[in-house]
């Protein structure tokens, strides 16, 4: 689920901007493009480059002439969607894990990290997060539980070269509420420690 304001940057890359909202997007795609240059698409299938494109990202981005060099080794794109509902269901549990692993100096994917997560608490999906994430029931039944998922999580920033110290990574994600609120919350609630890489983070709407 998106944030408070309603933006997603992973929905963005990963299914288009179909279900994004129009008033937002000029706001979003002034914020991915001031991250992501020419060529970070590289890697995706035409079908997401169409999309974007429909929706004027890929000249936004090729009109930029020049990227500065970058503090960090990695930039960690992370957006997660989660339980929702019309009033909102308490706890709220992640249902998607998604993470972009984008280089700082070439600007391109290197890796991806995605998993499912089966929610505990509220397993069954509703029709309204359902509509609004693309995620149906199917997706989410049997898949590991959060804690799983974090193990997971931490076994892939290893296999990366994440974990070295040497190594300057950090989490990129528009608006605060998926590492603010989201993740330490629901690891309040299962009693789940919360690792310290996802303690910083870099908001783009910032």
């Amino acid at each position: 689920v998106s944030d408070a304001s309603g933006c997603s940057m992973i929905a963005l890359l990963h299914t288009g901007a179909a279900k994004f909202p129009q008033n937002l997007l000029p706001r979003a795609r002034q914020a991915v493009c001031s991250l992501l240059p020419t060529g970070v698409l590289k890697g995706y299938d035409s079908i997401v480059s169409r999309k974007l494109a429909s929706h004027s990202f890929g000249a936004s981005m090729a009109a930029m002439s020049s990227f500065p060099p970058q503090r960090y080794h990695y930039f960690l794109v992370l957006d997660f969607e989660a339980t929702c509902d019309k009033p909102q269901i308490h706890p709220q549990e992640i249902i998607e894990f998604p993470i972009l692993k984008l280089n700082g100096r070439t600007m391109e994917i290197e890796s991806t990290f995605h998993m499912y997560v089966q929610p505990v608490v509220h397993p069954q999906l509703t029709p309204f997060c359902t509509e609004l994430t693309g995620i149906i029931q199917g997706m989410v039944d049997g898949q590991p539980s959060l804690q799983q998922v974090l193990e997971r999580v931490d076994e892939w920033m290893a296999k990366e070269g994440l974990l070295d110290p040497s190594v300057k990574s950090i989490f990129v994600t528009c608006g605060d509420w998926d590492l603010k609120v989201m993740l330490p919350g629901q690891c309040q609630y299962l009693g789940l420690p919360v690792a310290d890489y996802f303690k910083q983070w870099i908001n783009l709407k910032k």
